[in-house]
């Protein structure tokens, strides 16, 4: 069997006794219905072409330009999804024979979106024709402006439609077939290039990690468009995206974790990089080129983390964790990670977390919750809000400067009335027996895994602990159990550190390989752990 297949989607007889214990109690839990089985457990092929009005009339406005020989404009989006939605968009379209430019606007300087500016100077340097990725449904008034100018804008996007969209065409998810109801942005511009014909393996691997980053729903073509193009990039080693990779082996988890946050670095510090030579790196074909651009995306990450992990700790030291909502204004915090340290705090107090940051024109905060929470439910009856987007876990929102207090009362007070229960983690008993390399390896038949195709968090009872390691000061924690299995706490709550190891019951978590100097270990990662 070649490397690139092992363990990806290994063949079995989808009989019961033919899968690992771990793999039979995963399946048949988040798979009642045995003549489902072969949904969940085989590699997909890609759906046909989209047959639908959107995709043909996208084909026949870009073969139009062609004939005219019209410039085409790609505006795109600084997150995972928007890079590489914009650079497929763009290699297609130069493929079929377009004049394609592409732009993304800066995260803090002119926010999300296809913007007035943006479309002027597009118009000033003659270009004919916009194409949005990743972005669009929201940008009336750019869209409006772009119509006033006689430029025709296509689209794409895979965002809530929540306004009528004045646009020459609008190619989503909702005009397509069903298959691709669950399309991320890059999902939607590789579609429109296949239907071009010039797509290639490099197409769907860049749209394999946006559909991982953005986290879609794991079905139908988005599960076609992951499995493919993880099986290409095992298979080729492609050097764009396999540079910032640590594993040999690549799946939906190692890409979520070890490519996708450095793509969203650049544009997360949009002061400290230009998230359009993101775009440039993964259309450049020169090896000096793309070995230092790599380095410079690497060393944007490591500032990103460095700058996080600071943020946090700051952060703890200004909020009361007591308190039923945490909330942290600091003017020195970088508006492009506020998200991820309000995701930190949430997820270690298990408490809705607002984080915030100021400048002259006024706040921006990010909010992040558990599950059970609505962020936007609480916040929807605040009236002094300049922008708000979200959903129930997320949310993201400015204020002006003189609204702050009454802001802080409103939260203050809302969260005394509101009611909430975070949703109890769903689990699998199992026992440490049911934990090996060849059981957790057998869990590959049915990747990916991720929204619509949850694997459930594992969870270990009576756990008989041989010995305990602290990694970093205390940042990390090894437990060895009895059985020899290791058992890993990641960045460690000050309450888990503080508790004796006697007291502890069980563990709840994931379970992954780990392999060193050739060595594979079979190791469980704790998310919770649980307290006689």
């Amino acid at each position: 069997m070649d490397e690139w297949t092992n363990p990806f989607y290994l063949i079995y007889n989808l009989r019961m006794e033919n899968l690992s214990m771990l793999a039979q109690k995963v399946l048949s839990m988040l798979e009642k219905d045995q003549t489902k089985w072969a949904e969940w457990t085989q590699l997909k092929d890609l759906y046909p072409v989209s047959e639908s009005d959107a995709v043909k009339g996208f084909v026949d406005i870009i073969k139009q330009a062609k004939k005219d020989q019209d410039k085409v404009i790609v505006a795109g989006d600084y997150d995972c999804d928007g890079i590489m939605a914009t650079t497929i968009m763009v290699r297609g379209l130069r493929k079929f024979g377009i004049e394609c430019g592409f732009y993304i606007p800066n995260r803090i300087r002119e926010g999300y979106g296809l913007n007035v500016d943006t479309v002027r100077l597009a118009h000033q340097r003659g270009y004919k024709i916009i194409v949005t990725v990743d972005n669009g449904v929201k940008a009336s008034k750019a869209l409006s402006l772009a119509k006033e100018l006689g430029m025709k804008v296509i689209v794409t996007d895979h965002h809530t439609i929540e306004e009528d969209v004045n646009c020459e065409l609008l190619v989503h998810p909702t005009v397509m077939e069903e298959q691709f109801h669950t399309l991320c942005g890059a999902g939607v511009a590789y579609e429109c290039i296949r239907a071009l014909r010039t797509d290639t393996e490099y197409e769907l691997e860049l749209a394999c990690v946006a559909s991982i980053g953005d986290v879609m729903q794991v079905t139908n073509q988005t599960r076609a468009i992951i499995q493919n193009g993880l099986k290409v990039l095992n298979r080729e080693k492609e050097n764009h995206l396999f540079a910032f990779a640590s594993d040999r082996i690549l799946n939906e988890t190692s890409v979520g974790f070890q490519i996708v946050p450095k793509l969203n670095a650049v544009g997360r510090l949009s002061n400290l990089g230009n998230v359009n030579n993101v775009v440039r790196y993964f259309l450049s074909e020169d090896i000096k080129e793309i070995t230092s651009m790599q380095a410079q995306i690497n060393h944007i990450n490591d500032l990103r983390k460095k700058m996080s992990e600071q943020m946090c700790k700051d952060a703890l030291k200004k909020c009361h964790t007591s308190q039923p909502i945490l909330f942290v204004n600091d003017a020195s915090f970088h508006e492009g990670i506020i998200g991820l340290v309000a995701g930190s705090l949430s997820s270690s107090y298990q408490k809705p977390v607002i984080v915030m940051t100021n400048n002259e024109q006024g706040f921006k905060a990010s909010m992040r919750a558990p599950d059970g929470f609505d962020c936007m439910e609480f916040l929807k009856d605040f009236s002094g809000f300049q922008e708000i987007g979200g959903h129930k876990q997320a949310a993201g929102f400015s204020i002006d400067l003189q609204d702050l207090d009454e802001f802080v009362k409103y939260i203050r007070q809302k969260i005394q009335v509101y009611s909430w229960q975070a949703k109890p983690l769903d689990t699998l008993l199992v026992n440490e027996e049911d934990i090996s390399i060849a059981s957790i390896e057998s869990l590959d038949v049915m990747r990916p895994f991720g929204p619509g195709f949850v694997c459930p968090l594992f969870e270990l009872n009576d756990v008989q602990i041989k010995s305990v390691f602290d990694i970093q000061n205390g940042k990390h924690r090894k437990f060895t159990l009895q059985s020899g299995l290791q058992c890993m706490n990641f960045n460690q709550s000050d309450l888990d550190r503080d508790k004796s190891v006697i007291s502890i019951a069980g563990f709840i978590g994931n379970v992954q390989i780990n392999q060193y100097r050739g060595k594979k270990q079979a190791t469980f990662i704790i998310e919770k752990i649980k307290y006689k």
